[in-house]
């Protein structure tokens, strides 16, 4: 809106006047409409996406507001989780999660429907020594534990 290279020593007063509100709109607008001749430094706010910006002399470049500012300092999506210390976990849909490593701590129960299905034929240890699963079912057969490393099965 406003041509910030005026007024200047050789400006009428009467054009004087109206050249000082166009630039005391630009300020209070934060530039809604594009400046002429802005000063470097001038921050200008982008409304749509809602973003502000900074203009360096030849072009205005986007401004990114820190984490301490409310902002997140990234300028991607990406670069925000980052910041914010959201993992991978955060952009999964809740009905479709990929855990593919990590350790589960403090778990006082587990409820769950379906089955538990392993990779590879091999030996898997559910609990410790002191506190194992009293039953579980093994491909066909009922395996149940009867005393220490004794099983009965069906």
């Amino acid at each position: 809106m406003a041509n910030w290279s005026n007024p200047t020593l050789t400006t009428n007063y009467d054009v004087f006047l109206l050249e000082m509100k166009d630039r005391t709109v630009d300020v209070a607008t934060m530039f809604l409409n594009a400046p002429t001749n802005p000063p470097v430094g001038a921050i200008k706010l982008l409304r749509a996406p809602i973003r502000f910006q900074q203009w360096n002399g030849v072009s205005w470049a986007d401004v990114l507001l820190d984490i301490t500012a409310g902002g997140t300092g990234g300028s991607s999506a990406a670069a925000a989780r980052t910041a914010l210390g959201i993992g991978t976990m955060g952009v999964q849909a809740s009905n479709a999660i990929a855990v593919t490593g990590g350790t589960i701590t403090g778990l006082t129960g587990l409820t769950m429907t379906g089955s538990v299905l392993f990779t590879t034929d091999n030996t898997y240890d559910v609990g410790s020594f002191a506190v194992q699963v009293r039953k579980g079912y093994f491909k066909d057969a009922l395996v149940i534990p009867v005393g220490v490393d004794k099983f009965a099965t069906s």
